[in-house]
């Protein structure tokens, strides 16, 4: 297939783009990074385009509290005008939401992702990331920075990390079923989906494997306290995370613990 994708420079969109290419599809990328013309407010569909997925996003949470416009302006109109060319075209689409949507009210990234969902046409399927983390995560997010030895404190939030190559896992299964339910308009498709491990760990417990006297505080009440994942629509699909977190902070801590005292 020809798949677009925008966001293709970014965290999920780069892992994203190297499992399509391994599983033989053609890319049309979008992303500003790329060149001003390939910026998503330019998105145009290719005639043999056959699937469109939309990642591209600011995705701060908290930076959204102090630019709100920003996130309006960059997270719903450019969506917006994308699922209407790919309802025109009969083009799927899955884009782009997030777990902040069950408390949206909470910060205007939220709002936006809300927003998204409201305007989404019929067999376009929003995917509600959790906290994603793996290898090219930004530089802010926890599991990178207690990995890293640069957590200075944790919150109180409870957390469903998912890994990287879960979310692609779950991305494919995905794809599979809004393909059948093109070719058979039967097949229950829902209009969005949690995408996580389905289980919570308090932040504060998974920063103590690596930091016992880490500083806990409260955290910020423009985030969710609990985000975590309701798999009941993904567990229909066979989906299954295969990483831990746990696991992983546990295997991957030593190795930058030896990286940082070299």
């Amino acid at each position: 297939m020809k798949i677009a994708v925008t966001g293709t420079t970014g965290f999920i969109g780069n892992h994203l783009c190297t499992w399509l290419w391994d599983q033989g599809h053609t890319i049309d990328k979008w992303d500003r990074r790329i060149g001003p013309e390939r910026d998503i407010n330019n998105f145009k569909l290719e005639r043999d385009v056959d699937f469109v997925i939309h990642l591209a996003a600011d995705a701060d949470v908290r930076r959204s509290i102090e630019e709100p416009q920003e996130y309006w302006d960059n997270n719903v109109e450019p969506t917006t005008r994308i699922q209407r060319i790919c309802h025109s075209r009969n083009v799927p689409l899955l884009y782009a939401s997030s777990s902040c949507i069950h408390e949206w009210h909470k910060s205007p990234y939220g709002m936006s992702k809300k927003v998204n969902e409201q305007t989404a046409l019929p067999g376009q399927v929003g995917l509600r990331f959790t906290t994603v983390y793996g290898d090219g995560a930004r530089d802010s997010m926890f599991v990178g920075k207690l990995l890293r030895h640069e957590l200075k404190f944790a919150t109180d939030h409870i957390r469903d990390f998912i890994h990287v190559s879960d979310v692609i896992q779950a991305i494919e299964l995905i794809m599979l079923k809004i393909t059948d339910s093109h070719l058979f308009p039967e097949t229950a498709l829902q209009p969005a989906y949690d995408i996580g491990t389905g289980n919570g760990y308090a932040v504060s417990n998974v920063a103590k494997m690596l930091f016992p006297e880490v500083p806990i505080q409260v955290g910020d009440e423009c985030e969710a306290q609990d985000n975590t994942a309701d798999l009941t629509a993904m567990n229909q699909l066979g989906f299954k995370a295969k990483v831990d977190v746990l696991e992983y902070i546990a295997k991957n801590g030593k190795r930058y613990l030896y990286d940082f005292e070299l």
